[in-house]
């Protein structure tokens, strides 16, 4: 058989997920994976998810016993640059090995219908003589393939294998996501010398170097992480820096592990005729950290609902047929997530000793913010708690003019945001003049990396 109605591209979180729930619903499904089976997601050993998340998507908890079981924990909180003033942390996360827990994710996508090959990387679409995608190629067992399909989902990730392949008129945005639109992420394996330690105790995220201290299922050990634009060199520095600034019991590394995850505003357009990008490959992490693996799901849900029901009454599945998903998913989540975005951009330009006064004066750095971290819209209130506290701050001298201009403009451009993305077309029509309108704002509020590279004004 090689007529389907979903080709999947990318068998990890959110292909498997999105997988299963098309195939549960009766619809048949195929998805290609680059890796061959005992090389998919292998960057990292643990990882973690929200233990809500995962109850409201469905996803198998595993339990004590199970291969894909760490642990379990309550998420950490938010310290500042010298590791004070907690705040946040009250979700409970599930500690998993990714591997086994994709490959338990895929057996589910099985058992519900969908096929999935092994070592099949994604080649091309196939197009009609109109343009419009009817299926794709791809390479399995040495030879090149095909495969008919009423929809081409990529899940790929960072590399957007399918997405990149688009037409520059397309709908769906094709850029490529450079080392400025990327997390290079380090994992530091550890063990504590002292035995007395208790790495729960330290368990936690510092912002500003955008570093955290996590279990590791080990009860004398912790994953320590960073993650930076640029490169894993670049990571490294930002870590040193934290080990520096913050005293911490000492320890032996047992392991490293590197891997990467976009850090980008969301695509502007998830569909186009017979397309549809999820995923890492549509930038759909949490502005505040980077997280993808469930975030990317809330869109995901939407995609299920729409394209299920569109199959069942037999509509062709077009980029008209599909904006809803757009639209929806503006609502649920991408326009508090893209909205943050800016005010954090200019939350980074602080020096250590600035945000440690944020971080004490719950400016910014606040319990509502950082204990909410969905990406929640930032409010009216929190707006107005800012600019009364930065002022009071300039005026004790404990901030500097430069820095302050910049949160104060990400304050602006963040309800210039909102107010766009409220502006979101209704249907295709007009979708390019908004998008013109969309890239100019983002073209003048810049990204994280720009203050990465302005690192030296900050230390």
């Amino acid at each position: 058989m090689n007529d389907y109605d979903i080709i999947v591209v990318g068998a990890s979180t959110t292909g498997s997920w999105f997988a299963a729930e098309m195939a549960k619903r009766g619809h048949t499904v195929l998805v290609l994976e680059k890796e061959e089976k005992d090389r998919v997601s292998r960057s990292y050993d643990i990882f973690h998810m929200g233990k809500e998340d995962m109850e409201h998507f469905g996803l198998p908890i595993p339990q004590e016993g199970d291969e894909a079981y760490g642990f379990c924990f309550s998420s950490g909180r938010n310290y500042s640059p010298y590791g004070h003033y907690p705040k946040g942390g009250v979700n409970h996360v599930i500690g998993m090995h990714k591997h086994a827990y994709i490959m338990k994710m895929n057996a589910e996508a099985e058992v519900q219908g969908a096929e999935i090959l092994y070592g099949a990387p994604f080649h091309d679409f196939v197009r009609d003589e109109k343009g419009n995608i009817t299926g794709v190629t791809y390479t399995h067992s040495g030879e090149l393939r095909r495969a008919n399909c009423r929809l081409v989902a990529d899940c790929s990730g960072i590399p957007s294998a399918a997405r990149r392949k688009l037409p520059d008129t397309a709908y769906v945005e094709n850029f490529p996501l450079t080392q400025k639109d990327i997390f290079y992420v380090v994992l530091y394996y550890v063990t504590y010398e002292d035995e007395k330690v208790d790495p729960m105790a330290l368990h936690g995220s510092f912002m500003q170097y955008k570093a955290w201290s996590a279990p590791s299922g080990d009860s004398h050990g912790a994953i320590l992480g960073v993650g930076a634009n640029f490169s894993y060199d670049y990571a490294e520095k930002i870590f040193r820096d934290f080990r520096k600034n913050i005293p911490w019991p000492k320890y032996r590394v047992d392991k490293v592990e590197k891997g990467m995850t976009p850090y980008h505003r969301g695509l502007y357009s998830f569909v186009d005729n017979g397309f549809i990008a999820m995923g890492d490959a549509a930038c759909l992490t949490k502005p505040t950290c980077g997280e993808g693996c469930t975030s990317a799901l809330y869109q995901a849900e939407i995609a299920v609902d729409v394209i299920s029901g569109l199959l069942k009454k037999g509509e062709t599945l077009t980029r008209e047929n599909m904006w809803i998903i757009n639209r929806r998913y503006m609502e649920v989540q991408g326009k508090s997530f893209d909205s943050l975005r800016p005010i954090l951009i200019g939350a980074v330009n602080f020096n250590y000793d600035e945000a440690e006064y944020l971080f004490s004066k719950n400016i910014i750095f606040s319990s509502s913010i950082l204990g909410n971290m969905d990406g929640s819209s930032f409010t009216a209130a929190e707006g107005a708690k800012t600019v009364s506290g930065i002022i009071g701050g300039m005026i004790r001298g404990k901030l500097r003019p430069a820095p302050v201009k910049k949160l104060l403009q990400g304050l602006q451009q963040s309800k210039a945001v909102e107010a766009l993305y409220d502006d979101y077309p209704e249907t295709p029509t007009g979708y390019f003049q908004w998008k013109k309108r969309a890239d100019a704002l983002w073209e003048e509020i810049g990204t994280m990396a720009d203050a990465c590279q302005r690192d030296d004004d900050r230390v």
